[in-house]
């Protein structure tokens, strides 16, 4: 029975972040920062870090204080490592996805069709190479 509701559960997010990268995909582009502005912070990985160390802390200090059992200690920092790896791993693809070049109907950043580059035309030999010859 667990299995079932865990799949479903599953499912069910698998559909939700489908759902939301559809809708952030279909956000119109961000405006041009100007010169000298700063959005994201300098150290993702800090600050990431310590949100994952605040939250299994949260979780040892109920254990320590008999709020939860050690099992219950251990599933919940088990779900969190689950969130938090997913969550790594989606922003990892939404961030790479965007440097990337699809093969099939390859597009830039303003939806607009790339055209295949001009095949060159055959090189002339230096006159060099003809006195050579």
């Amino acid at each position: 029975m667990l299995l079932i509701l865990v799949g479903y559960a599953a499912w069910k997010i698998a559909r939700l972040f489908a759902h939301v990268y559809d809708t952030l995909d279909r956000l119109p582009p961000k405006p041009v920062r100007e010169e000298g502005e700063q959005r994201m912070s300098r150290y993702p990985l800090r600050i990431a870090g310590s949100v994952v160390g605040a939250l299994t802390a949260a979780v040892s200090g109920l254990v320590g204080s008999g709020l939860f059992t050690a099992d219950q200690g251990n599933a919940a920092t088990g779900v969190i490592t689950g969130v938090i790896t997913l969550l790594a791993t989606f922003g990892v693809v939404v961030s790479a996805e965007k440097r990337v070049t699809p093969l099939i109907d390859p597009r830039d950043q303003a939806g607009e069709p790339l055209a295949p580059a001009s095949v060159p035309e055959q090189r002339k030999p230096l006159e060099s190479e003809q006195r050579s010859a």
